[in-house]
């Protein structure tokens, strides 16, 4: 599901508008494929999408295939520095996506993500093009948890940058 550049823009874009809607959030969270699939996204049937939500202290880190993890190994490598230095407080939380299911972590939204217009959740999002650059990334992240990533596309919101690009292997 994660593959596909149009779904990556789809769930980076459903993040983005999730930190700005709490009705969307739930409707992500607790519907995470219907919510996708109504958002534009080609999820197969009987692909399971299972939105995992970071809090203060939960963190949740996702690896991707098996099959694909040798291709990812710098970014994993980098996304397991970044988690040895979150404080002794932050749980981890790690998930393997499968043949059939895929994980979106959802991060916490940063702090003025409250006053993003419709235009900066675009470009946070990076767009629904399958060519702009933020949809061949590999991680969503914010300033609260850092990851190496291919690409990012940034935003300044307010005192805070948001980043996302997805699929996540640390969020």
């Amino acid at each position: 599901m994660k593959t596909n550049d149009k779904n990556r823009a789809v769930i980076a874009e459903s993040i983005a508008r999730a930190w700005k809607d709490e009705s969307f959030k739930n409707d992500l969270v607790n519907n995470p494929k219907a919510t996708l699939e109504a958002a534009g996204a080609s999820i197969d049937a009987g692909h399971d999408v299972v939105v995992v939500e970071n809090t203060d202290t939960v963190v949740h880190a996702v690896l991707p295939l098996q099959s694909e993890q040798a291709q990812h190994s710098d970014q994993i490598d980098a996304g397991l520095e970044e988690l040895r230095n979150l404080s002794d407080g932050v749980e981890v939380r790690v998930h393997r996506d499968t043949a059939s299911k895929s994980h979106v972590a959802l991060p916490q939204a940063p702090a003025a993500a409250q006053q993003l217009s419709d235009a900066d959740l675009e470009q946070v999002a990076g767009g629904k093009g399958s060519h702009n650059a933020a949809t061949q990334g590999t991680v969503v992240q914010t300033g609260a948890s850092v990851t190496t990533t291919l690409v990012e596309t940034e935003i300044e919101v307010g005192t805070a940058v948001a980043v996302v690009v997805v699929p996540c292997f640390i969020s």
